[in-house]
C-alpha cells in the first residue's frame, strides 16, 4: 500500500472508533447498563480518536 491508501485507511479507523464509542455509549446507557466513570472514558477515547484524525496531515 503506498502512503496515500494507508492514511485514508487509518482516518476511516480513528473516524469508526469514535463513532462506535459514541453509539456504544448511547446505547448501554438506555440499557442502563453502564456507569458514568466508564462512559466517561467510553466518550474520551471516542474523541481522541478524532482528534487524532483531524491531526493527520492531509496531503
Amino acid at each position: 500500500m503506498d502512503g496515500a491508501k494507508t492514511r485514508d485507511l487509518i482516518g476511516i479507523i480513528l473516524k469508526g472508533i469514535g463513532l462506535a464509542m459514541g453509539i456504544a455509549v448511547f446505547v448501554l446507557s438506555i440499557l442502563g447498563s453502564i456507569e458514568n466513570d466508564i462512559s466517561i472514558k467510553l466518550l474520551s477515547l471516542g474523541v481522541v480518536a478524532y482528534g487524532l484524525y483531524l491531526l493527520q496531515d492531509k496531503k
